[in-house]
């Protein structure tokens, strides 16, 4: 059989969720643009190529393998990688070669997005943004909670992340700082203890919003921003808000690392540590050039990868 091409096969795996079918398309035509031959063998890992969204490479059993996961700016966007996503990709950890040429820029896209109020919700039916409840204070500080229970600051992470934010609070409330808690708009407090927590937030008299309320409203208006792993720090650097991360986000290239609470007053009082050009190079990189939208940037994304 020598000189004979055998076709390089790939699968498309149900795992961990099964609501993706418009991205796997997408790859799906690409991979078979690329002259990769879908796999109906039923048998778990027995080709050249496999598929799967939302995982660590630590959570499957196979070689070889390709991760997407849908994420912002809007409801089409999504990220291809071959260890992981998010905090736990490759881009967390090997730092990209941004295009410093300013007239190739195509910021005038990442302008669109902003203005439109992008999320990557967009599609969904069930969630409806609505106008804020409460006059958003100018030149505030805009701390962004996540679901407590998200894979990236609960599996990929380490500690818990309400009591990360309460740490961040009072540390900012000691040093007589404005600041608004922005909880993730799906989050409902599920126990006693949670409960606890945020009322002990309003004992202190703590500004905290919650419910669907479009993070674009909260960003015209902040001075800094403070993340864990939440993709709203891709929204926070569509607004050139300068950014402190606490996680390990796989935009962190484009933050301030906050390390230790007794760094936080030198980090939100002298900002003098912000890049705004680099910060917009690698927002426009990560935007226009690092995820997939459609099967040419798909094409294009795998052909880095493979």
């Amino acid at each position: 059989m020598s000189g004979v091409n055998l076709p390089v096969e790939y699968k498309i795996h149900q795992y961990r969720f099964d609501n993706f079918t418009k991205f796997e398309d997408i790859i799906r035509e690409s991979l078979n643009f690329l002259g990769y031959t879908e796999s109906l063998n039923p048998i778990h890992g027995l080709v050249d190529l496999n598929i799967y969204n939302h995982c660590h490479v630590s959570e499957v059993y196979t070689d070889n393998n390709i991760i997407f996961k849908p994420t912002a700016p809007t409801s089409n966007h999504f990220a291809l990688d071959t260890i992981g996503y998010a905090n736990a990709s490759t881009l967390a950890y090997e730092e990209p070669v941004l295009n410093e040429d300013i007239e190739q820029m195509d910021w005038a896209h990442i302008i669109e997005l902003r203005c439109a109020k992008t999320n990557k919700w967009d599609d969904s039916i069930l969630l409806k943004w609505r106008k804020p409840k409460k006059e958003i204070p100018d030149d505030h500080i805009l701390i962004i909670g996540q679901m407590p229970d998200d894979e990236t600051v609960k599996g990929f992470g380490y500690g818990n992340h309400l009591y990360k934010i309460s740490d961040i609070a009072f540390r900012l409330k000691s040093i007589g700082e404005n600041f608004i808690i922005k909880l993730h708009p799906s989050y409902k407090p599920k126990d006693k203890w949670e409960k606890s927590l945020l009322n002990r937030w309003k004992k202190f008299d703590f500004d905290v919003r919650t419910g669907y309320e479009s993070v674009h409203d909260y960003l015209k208006k902040s001075r800094v921003a403070i993340v864990d792993n939440s993709t709203a720090g891709i929204e926070c650097l569509m607004h050139e808000v300068p950014l402190i991360s606490y996680g390990w986000p796989e935009y962190h290239w484009a933050t301030a690392r906050l390390q230790t609470l007794p760094q936080l007053e030198y980090l939100v009082s002298d900002l003098s540590w912000h890049q705004p050009m680099r910060a917009r190079m690698f927002i426009e990189w990560y935007i226009n050039h690092y995820l997939c939208t459609d099967i040419n940037s798909t094409i294009r994304r795998l052909k880095e990868i493979l």
